[in-house]
């Protein structure tokens, strides 16, 4: 008899197939946390599936050993399932250990496998590694974050900060974006986003990558010679990497971010501030002299994700 588990991971994945092949869609989140007991997201990469298991709490230290037993054989429940579902062996299916954010864990690599491919969105194809990371290379979340920018670009100088691996770049870069430059502190996700824009023919010549940590780099641009239509800030919510001149907190440091950012606007210019740290507040009474402030973040969540606190997203349009 099929478990409940594997009834609605079969349901959501029938479902969510029909509108992903309609739009061309090959990586997409397949089960969110639907049944409490099954705490899990899985996420399909066309063929390939990975598990996330989130970390217990503290609670946890009091967990009898019976308990850990069936926690292990619910585990093995969901992978059993996942393999009869889509017919893959292990080849096909990554288990990884989705912790609480400390510094750039999520960023660092963790393995050496290589395992790669290649998914569409849309008419945008992006390289995602199942094996390496403790994410793939394609935040999932941001797939209409990245249509609303495709669509908001045409013609305009782009900048893209903390860019990750340059999806946001691909499809500013696919919306006829003038001019667009992708700043990150990993040579490895500025090399990966080079590669991104290779993969969708589009030529490096006309743009820029810079490799620097964001919070020095900023105030050394030249305002005057420098400015953007369009700044896309998606920051990390802490970091402690050794290449930063400081550690890094979102909550404290997103005032600095975006008064920086702000003297880099042309007149009308727009800020697409989005972040994925749960307790975020946003001082917007702050910035409201400077700025229209519009709310995405119901927008910009896909229907595959359940959680609606996935992430959240602001359109900053400066006042002339």
């Amino acid at each position: 008899m099929d478990s409940m588990f594997k009834n609605r991971l079969e349901k959501n994945f029938n479902f969510h197939k029909k509108w992903a092949k309609r739009d061309n869609v090959t990586a997409f989140r397949i089960y969110d946390k639907d049944i409490p007991e099954y705490s899990y997201s899985i996420d399909y990469y066309d063929g390939s599936i990975i598990v996330y298991e989130y970390e217990r709490g503290k609670a946890a230290l009091r967990y009898t050993e019976e308990y850990m037993k069936a926690d292990k054989e619910q585990l093995e429940e969901v992978i059993l399932s996942i393999k009869n579902l889509f017919a893959i062996d292990d080849s096909k299916l990554f288990l990884k250990l989705r912790k609480r954010q400390k510094g750039l864990f999520q960023y660092e690599r963790q393995d050496e496998k290589e395992i790669t491919k290649i998914v569409s969105e849309g008419e945008m194809k992006f390289k995602v590694n199942l094996s390496d990371y403790l994410d793939s290379g394609l935040f999932l979340d941001h797939r209409k974050t990245r249509q609303i920018i495709k669509k908001s670009v045409v013609g305009k100088n782009v900048l893209n900060l903390f860019a990750y691996t340059g999806s946001v770049s691909v499809a500013a870069a696919y919306g006829q974006a003038e001019r667009i430059t992708t700043v990150d502190m990993s040579n490895t996700y500025l090399k990966w986003a080079e590669e991104n824009f290779k993969i969708n023919k589009i030529s490096l010549e006309q743009h820029e990558f810079i490799r620097a940590d964001i919070m020095t780099w900023l105030p050394t641009v030249s305002y005057r010679a420098k400015k953007y239509d369009f700044i896309f800030l998606d920051p990390p919510s802490f970091s402690n990497s050794k290449k930063m001149h400081e550690s890094f907190d979102l909550q404290k440091d997103y005032l600095f971010l975006l008064n920086q950012c702000e003297k880099l606007l042309t007149s009308n210019g727009s800020i697409l501030f989005s972040c994925n740290l749960r307790s975020f507040k946003f001082a917007k009474e702050l910035f409201e002299d400077k700025f229209v402030i519009e709310d995405l973040t119901k927008k910009t969540i896909p229907k595959d994700f359940r959680n609606e606190r996935i992430h959240h997203a602001w359109l900053l349009t400066k006042k002339a």
